[in-house]
């Protein structure tokens, strides 16, 4: 022992005998401290967080979902499957082709992924069908979700695009650190409709009609030529000047363009259609590039965005943002800066009630930002960013900072008003506590090392958290080194008669209350030990208790229902019957941005909008941050659904994360079951068998599917007979090249018009495309240049709503439906009546129910306890190996325990969601209230060493160690509560959570620490020296 204060002395005395270089090492800090702070890159989440997820596309046309899955998806799952770091694999088969989404879990290097992802896509591709497009292969990137989006409305009668295009996307483009700008605005085309009847009766077909255009109208390089010993560059054109001039294009000898065909200038035939608060709109995205700061380049856009607001030619022009990460990244951080300043302030007032010195209160307030800008040096040098997770380290570390700093400070000044001189004061306080606080740090920061033992999302929160905390106190154990002894030397006074009493009123309320309460709390907790001494099994006793009472209360806390968050927007789907046009869909969405624009103060609403096309619709709704309303979100949100309007054959659905969702309703009242298996039809027919079940169920008043209108066949698809075209000549490719330029249009080359790239289109007249009966008529070239019919070589053959999509996710298909329950106050009943029942039927072999979808699942919250055991276990180690004893670290251990009556009891309390934070502040609080009992112990020790006896030294270890271990329990409490009960969820982080297990376990083993460790520790001893004893006369009884 006597190589430890040595060591300290050394360190004590470089820090008063070299107070230049300590000031010079101290400007050091706060100037790089500085300058990264202000460097530092500032994002959302931290990298990693999200994105840990990669999609393969394949684009097989054959228009038949199945098919695409039996010869596209499957055999891409069964290969992709075997990646490793897979955590959930879907697979999804469309008209397209295919498309398999793989999720990963945290941790998982991405870059390693996509090479397995694609070397497996490679291998899949020997088994694709002949036709099959190449693989498409996505990976998620840093900055792949846009910085600002924001919606522009137009006049459509004014050339919109081209004023876009030029006055607001390529302004964005220019500004550093954008990598793109993501725009879709329907713009003007020159389209050519032709009269299928005129078309027909001079013997024109679209096929040659496309030909002709493409000729006509073009710019090929041609090569080079040499004049006069210089070269030149060729190339031949040939383009449409005006749009006289298309419609004169000759197509024969008597037969001009004009003479079949239409030529119109209008907007592009839209497929989605968008609109905000009414008006037509559409959306504009910009993204940065990955390593560009997202602040700086959102406040560019922004800047970008209100220049442009002002430029003459946009006259009439509405750009609104609606989505700024970088402003609420800069909100979401003040927000916490706030809190932790406000820790930061009630911390000090928590140092000033108890010393009631401000110079010294001062002293030890100053390691807060000294400790923090050092943290934020070891991020910048590390290339972290300031995220919600460094963020979280940093602000949690407050009300830590001070701990260490606050008992050296309190002891150096307990020996100096004990007679001590400055020096001896400083010297002897070190002495004394610098082997423990050393220890105490050291137990705080190896928790975090259990975190390389687990994987997951756990994982992922602790490391990213760990950095700022180890950069924190272990500059905070090293300010109560070396920077608060030289501090407390210089603002000790030199002569004890000269020391100032300052009064003052608060000073005066302060040094009442401390006397009138905390002295006389001191002493009953001396008494409380005295007594329990004598009395230990009584103690044990009652803390069995409360453990039993603490185990049934964890038994019952809420692992099931999260905590509603704020929400910000909500979305209502709207699915059409086929039959509906574009225009009568925007009809339908008229009504319901009338009803919203009518309920949109009641309800909170700051914007709506409406996003639709020909095979969806959605309405979407924002509230504002500080909305005011009688309604809750979740209220209004189900008043305006309530109100769509209902029409024949149009479904309306809202999907919230309670109820998974379902068809319009009150989602309170509804039900839904979902079965997963192999086989889709079998599915379907369990499904079918189990509804008579459910229907005899009280409380269960429908099933969803009999609401609702079934829908015809809404696909056809035109069958190529083989023989039939092989005998007149025509090849299935000119086949399906003919249909599609007559239906969906053929796109041309573009129309210059005074520098306006123009788009043309070649299509047939609405009125001769827009009939079933109307294909069969369409005229096919054959190969020996005469003309069939498309009826002539082709069935139809109609496919059913169903076929449009399948899915399949962890290798199995699902089948759903749901139950419309009886209103009343015992839905809750039902809903467990039927669950009971779900447990009780037999399921065909290969299909199960679903498990509801878990915030954490138990895999995570295996990895929480896994974690929390390990911390406990490298505590002990750690203390085992500094005390060089193996007992005396389980009477620290004990306050483990403690500190757990008060982390569940305060989670009951508030209802908390046990979330994967948690789990993390459990952790933390681990390595936190053993500090208190090494600092408690380590001095008793100390004592019996210069040979007190053991209940002396208890007793007076207690009483000199009261103050400091309340002060620094009440500063990291109190450094809590803003950041706890500030905001619920910030920066999609849940920090009250993790605050409330760390304010009631610190707040139990605070309480009970003084009273258990000292008896535990005795008890710990005398076990020990009698199983000593027996063993001692078992061996001298065996030797004799």
């Amino acid at each position: 022992m006597s190589q430890k204060p040595h060591f300290f002395d050394h360190m004590v005395g470089f820090s008063l005998g070299r107070r230049v270089t300590m000031f010079v090492i101290l400007l050091t800090v706060v100037a790089i401290g500085a300058i990264s702070a202000v460097r530092l890159p500032l994002e959302m989440n931290p990298r990693g967080m999200e994105g840990h997820y990669i999609s393969v596309n394949v684009r097989w046309n054959v228009g038949v979902p199945p098919e695409t899955m039996e010869k596209i998806g499957i055999p891409l799952e069964e290969e992709l499957s075997t990646v490793r770091g897979l955590e959930r694999i879907e697979t999804h088969g469309y008209k397209w082709g295919s498309r398999i989404e793989l999720h990963f879990k945290y941790g998982t290097d991405m870059d390693v992924a996509y090479r397995e992802v694609r070397d497996r896509a490679e291998r899949a591709r020997l088994q694709f069908p002949e036709g099959a497009d190449r693989t498409y292969i996505y990976k998620y990137q840093p900055g792949a979700e846009p910085v600002v989006s924001f919606r522009i409305s137009y006049d459509p009668d004014s050339d919109y695009y081209t004023l876009v295009e030029r006055h607001v996307i390529a302004p964005l483009q220019r500004i550093m650190g954008v990598a793109e700008v993501d725009f879709r605005i329907y713009r003007r085309e020159i389209k050519i409709e032709v009269d299928k009847e005129k078309a027909d009766a001079h013997g024109i077909n679209m096929r040659e009609l496309g030909r002709l255009l493409r000729a006509d109208n073009m710019t090929v390089a041609s090569g080079s030529v040499m004049d006069g010993g210089k070269k030149y560059t060729l190339k031949s054109t040939s383009t449409f000047e005006s749009i006289q001039e298309i419609q004169q294009l000759p197509l024969s000898e008597t037969v001009m363009l004009k003479d079949i065909a239409s030529i119109v200038y209008e907007p592009e035939e839209a497929e989605r259609l968008y609109r905000y608060n009414g008006q037509p709109a559409n959306g504009i995205s910009v993204r940065r590039e990955g390593e560009a700061n997202t602040v700086e380049v959102s406040q560019a856009v922004v800047e970008a965005i209100e220049a442009i607001r002002a430029h003459p030619k946009l006259e009439g022009f509405d750009l609104s943002i609606y989505e700024n990460q970088g402003e609420e990244i800069m909100e979401r951080l003040s927000h916490l800066i706030g809190n932790g300043k406000l820790g930061a302030l009630l911390a000090a007032m928590v140092l000033y009630f108890f010393l009631r010195q401000l110079r010294l209160t001062l002293v030890i307030a100053m390691t807060i930002p000294l400790c923090l800008l050092v943290a934020l040096s070891t991020l910048y040098f590390a290339g972290e960013t300031l995220n919600s997770l460094t963020i979280m380290g940093l602000v949690i570390c407050v009300g830590l900072l001070v701990d260490n700093s606050v008992v050296m400070a309190e002891n150096m000044h307990r020996h100096y008003q004990g007679g001590a001189t400055r020096w001896e004061a400083c010297f002897r306080g070190v002495q004394e506590i610098g082997f423990a606080i050393t220890i105490a740090t050291l137990t705080t920061l190896i928790v975090f090392s259990s975190t390389l033992l687990i994987d997951g999302k756990m994982r992922f929160f602790a490391q990213k958290m760990f950095l700022p905390v180890f950069a924190a106190i272990s500059a905070s154990l090293l300010a109560a080194l070396m920077f608060i002894p030289l501090c407390v030397y210089l603002t000790l006074p030199r002569q004890r008669d000269k020391e100032v009493n300052h009064r003052g009123s608060l000073r005066d309320a302060f040094k009442w209350t401390y006397e009138r309460f905390f002295l006389p709390l001191s002493d009953f907790y001396s008494r409380t030990l005295q007594f329990f001494l004598t009395r230990r099994l009584d103690l044990v006793l009652l803390f069995t208790g409360l453990m039993g009472v603490t185990w049934w209360v964890a038994t019952h806390l809420n692992f099931d229902s999260k905590e509603e968050e704020a929400i910000r927007y909500f979305r209502i789907d709207v699915k059409f019957p086929d039959k509906y046009t574009m225009a009568q869909r925007l009809d339908y969405f008229q009504k319901v941005e009338q009803m919203a624009e009518e309920k949109k103060a009641d309800c909170g609403l700051k914007a709506y909008e409406v996003h639709y096309g020909k095979w969806y619709g959605r309405f979407a709704g924002f509230f504002a941050p500080d909305r005011v309303s009688s309604l809750t979100p979740q209220e209004a949100i189900q008043e305006l659904f309530d109100a769509f309007p209902e029409e024949p054959g149009v479904r309306v659905s809202y999907k919230d994360q309670k109820s998974g969702g379902g068809a319009k309703g009150n989602q309170k009242y509804m039900h839904y079951i979902r079965l997963v298996g192999d086989d889709p039809e079998q599915l379907k027919k369990v499904a079918t068998e189990l509804k008579p079940t459910f229907e005899l169920l009280p409380g269960v008043d429908s099933f969803l599917s009999e609401d609702i209108e079934e829908e015809g066949p809404s696909e056809v698809a035109l069958l190529v007979d083989r023989e039939k075209a092989s005998s007149f000549g025509i090849h299935p490719e000119t086949l399906a090249g003919t249909i599609g330029t007559a239906v969906r249009g053929e796109s041309l080359p573009r129309f210059n018009h005074e520098g306006n790239q123009i788009p043309m289109r070649l299509i047939y007249d609405e009125e001769d495309r827009s009939e079933l009966a109307d294909l069969g008529n369409i005229q096919i070239p054959t190969e020996d240049g005469r003309l069939s019919t498309v009826a002539a070589v082709t069935t139809q053959a109609f496919l059913s709503n169903e076929d449009n999509a399948i899915t399949r996710e962890n290798k199995k298909v699902s089948e759903w439906f749901g139950m419309r329950l009886t209103p009343g106050q015992e839905t809750g009943k039902i809903k467990e009546s039927i669950e009971k029942i779900k447990e009780s039927i037999r399921l065909p072999e290969g299909i199960s129910f679903e498990k509801p979808p878990q915030v954490v699942d138990d895999h995570e919250r295996k990895q929480g306890m896994v974690m929390l055991v390990l911390s406990v276990i490298f505590v002990y180690m750690l203390m085992a190996f500094f005390f060089e004893s193996t007992l005396i670290p389980l009477s620290i251990i004990m306050t483990i325990p403690l500190a757990a009556m008060g982390s569940v009891c305060v989670l009951k309390l508030f209802n908390t969601f046990i979330d994967q934070m948690v789990y993390t502040g459990a952790m933390f609080l681990v390595g936190l209230v053993v500090n208190n009992g090494i600092v408690l112990v380590d001095y008793a020790n100390r004592l019996r060493a210069r040979g007190m006896d053991r209940e002396a030294a208890l007793l007076k270890a207690t009483r000199d160690r009261f103050r400091p271990i309340i002060m620094t329990a009440m500063t990291t409490i109190i450094g809590m509560l803003p950041l706890t009960f500030g905001s619920a969820v910030q920066m999609g982080v849940n920090f009250k959570s993790f605050g409330l297990v760390l304010i009631g376990g610190m707040a139990s083993a605070t309480l009970f620490t003084l009273l258990a460790i000292p008896v535990f520790y005795t008890l710990i001893e005398d076990a020990r020296d009698r199983v000593l004893c027996l063993v001692g006369k078992t061996w001298r009884g065996s030797s004799v």
